[in-house]
């Protein structure tokens, strides 16, 4: 606040303003209180799942750590930032990490992370190429070895070839000595073999010299070929030992398969979809029903499941029914129901045996679901809590909220404000709008403090009892503001905080700030917004607008707020032969069209977004270094083609 005063009130003035300027600085900003990093504290935060939070730790414990720990700490980093999905940092800070000079493991272990970066930024060919330069290191430990050829099967996977990621698992066991290791190892290659389509089975069992391969590839034939019919299933399997004495598939492994128990997700034959159709939510369950059936209608494998479409009404007290009757109609998944009250009355009142993927996710507080029960949805407030982790990996420590004062602006409120806190960040201040209005000067002025500052010069003025000059200033502790707005909102807010001083603060918001169509001439009032949203919303070009035009045609609702759930749809469908794969402990990443999708401790699938700032009205991406290649469409023609979106780890 800048005053100007006559000459004979100076004094009084000075000494009244400099009060007042004290009392405005108290302040009650909430975060996590500054404490000395440790490796224990770095592990503990990486156990519970926070991982951003636990690779800054590993930062700042590296910073007082003698050389060779240092670097290991550092390593750890790299490692924990690519189990939360943020590439960017690990590609940045990996660059930093100088190994020149150290055992060929520790220059190995660099080229291993480098080989996940480049997996997970759509590179897969510079990962294997990676991965080579690693191997060719000496006096690598086993552990190691085994971890290239994990990574390496990844890679291979994600390029669309499933037999040489096989190929990989298999090598790997001869690296690996716990049982517990190499049951898991072996329930990889399982989850690989067991989504591949009966002809490619066939086909690569004729072709190939390899013994053990051979006997993985006849196990997974008659398992996919006794699908639904447990005594035959018993017997195949009986068979199969009987006839590959030796063979290194444990009798665990084997145990499970017999017993046909849904733990695992086998061969898929039919798939019941529920979708309110006839409800409120008909045009949005219309939107997600288009991107399942586009997909399936491109899918030419010969043997892909039959699906049959349930519609649950708006009474969402019947769901449990819709969902019983499909199980006794067969249905060996079930996709959805659509919605947060609909999955709720489901998981709440009915036992679910059979594998399903939810479209929405449960309350926290629900109890754990079966591990074959995946809850899949675009929750607002994971894109609220990504916006807190993009800031505070940009390097910002102290945040301002702008939000509606609706429910939905609360959830995000709350979304934003508690994961921000979770991850150290100070949240300074926040105002509430309201969305029925154009000028939100007012909510502005109460974030940036202007209130405050106006306040004290009227208080000021009936003091000295004269008129001052007044020019309005800003709170200038805030480093970012979180925006919860959608686009119309959003137009008019960004212009008025530019006007309000605060042009230079960063403004982070989520995908509601882009109504998903290009529009320049309005969209200029967004100018240097950052928000995360879908690869389908922001990739106009390569696969992905392949994918567009052979999936979508002319359909009436494209690059409208419907796309993302049809988006959601593809995905659905997509990701269905990789559920098991993504289930595994190493972090696997399924490169969808929504977003890059990994698992949860919770059974939540979590999305990866990609992130862009508005630059003369348009959208632009900021992490232009990956690949966003999309997922080719599934084909029963050739293994390689096969394949949905690739798991990326």
């Amino acid at each position: 606040m800048r005053m100007i005063v006559p000459t004979n009130a100076l004094a009084c003035a000075l000494l009244f303003t400099g009060a007042l300027l004290m009392q405005s600085c108290a302040t009650t900003p909430t975060g996590r209180p500054t404490e000395r990093a440790t490796p224990k504290s770095a592990e503990q935060a990486e156990r519970s799942g926070e991982y951003v939070r636990a690779a800054q730790e590993y930062q700042r414990a590296a910073e007082h750590a003698a050389t060779a720990e240092k670097v290991a700490l550092q390593l750890k980093a790299v490692e924990t930032l690519l189990k939360a999905g943020q590439i960017h940092e690990a590609r940045q800070y990996i660059q930093q990490i100088d190994t020149t000079g150290m055992e060929p493991i520790v220059q190995a272990r660099k080229l291993v992370l480098q080989a996940q970066i480049a997996s997970q930024s759509g590179t897969y060919d510079e990962a294997l190429h990676l991965l080579g330069e690693a191997q060719r290191m000496r006096n690598l430990s086993p552990g190691l070895l085994a971890e290239i050829y994990r990574v390496r099967a990844d890679a291979e996977l994600a390029l669309g070839d499933p037999i040489g990621a096989s190929k990989n698992l298999i090598a790997r066991e001869q690296y690996i000595v716990t049982p517990e290791v190499v049951a898991d190892n072996q329930l990889q290659l399982w989850k690989i073999l067991s989504s591949l389509p009966r002809a490619t089975l066939k086909r690569e069992l004729q072709t190939t010299s390899d013994p053990i391969l051979a006997g993985w590839l006849e196990l997974a034939i008659a398992v996919v070929e006794n699908t639904g019919r447990p005594a035959l299933l018993a017997k195949s399997i009986s068979v199969w030992k009987r006839t590959h004495v030796g063979h290194p598939a444990s009798a665990s492994l084997l145990q499970t398969l017999a017993s046909a128990k849904p733990g695992l997700i086998g061969r898929i034959e039919r798939i019941a979809v529920l979708v309110p159709l006839s409800s409120n939510y008909k045009v949005a369950a219309e939107a997600l029903l288009a991107g399942i059936q586009a997909m399936d209608a491109a899918n030419t494998d010969p043997d892909k499941a039959v699906i049959k479409v349930y519609d649950i009404g708006s009474n969402y007290e019947r769901v449990p029914e819709f969902y019983d009757q499909a199980v006794r109609d067969g249905a060996q998944l079930i996709i959805g129901p659509l919605g947060r009250e609909a999955v709720e009355q489901l998981v709440k009142r009915t036992t679910l045996t059979v594998p399903a993927l939810l479209l929405s996710h449960t309350q926290d507080n629900q109890e754990p679901l079966p591990g074959y029960v995946f809850q899949f949805g675009l929750p607002p407030e994971q894109e609220a809590a990504q916006a807190a982790e993009r800031a505070y990996l940009d390097g910002h420590r102290q945040a301002a909220v702008l939000y509606p004062d609706t429910s939905w602006g609360k959830r995000m409120y709350t979304a934003f404000a508690s994961h921000w806190q979770q991850l150290g960040g100070i949240l300074l201040t926040s105002a509430a709008y309201d969305p029925s209005q154009n000028d939100h000067s007012q909510a502005i002025k109460r974030l940036l403090n202007i209130s405050q500052s106006e306040a004290r010069k009227r208080t000021l003025e009936a003091k000295l009892g004269t008129k001052l000059e007044f020019e309005e200033r800003r709170r200038e502790d805030i480093d970012f503001i979180f925006l919860a707005a959608d686009a119309k909102s959003g137009r008019l807010i960004k212009p008025q905080l530019n006007y309000h001083h605060a042009l230079n603060i960063p403004v982070y918001a989520t995908s509601d700030i882009f109504s998903g169509k290009p529009d320049q001439v309005r969209d200029t009032d967004l100018d240097g917004v950052m928000f995360g949203d879908m690869p389908w919303m922001l990739i106009s070009d390569g696969k992905i607008q392949q994918m567009r035009e052979a999936l979508q045609g002319n359909w009436r609702y494209a690059h409208t707020q419907l796309d993302r759930l049809f988006a959601l749809g593809v995905d659905s469908y997509a990701i269905i032969p990789y559920l098991n794969w993504i289930s595994s402990e190493n972090a696997v990443r399924f490169n969808g069209v929504t977003s890059s999708l990994s698992l949860g401790r919770d059974g939540r699938l979590h999305r990866q977004l990609v992130w862009a700032k508005f630059t003369n009205g348009v959208p632009e991406l900021l992490d232009t270094f990956i690949n966003y290649g999309g997922p080719p469409q599934q084909s029963g023609n050739n293994a390689k083609a096969a394949r949905s979106p690739a798991p990326r780890s």
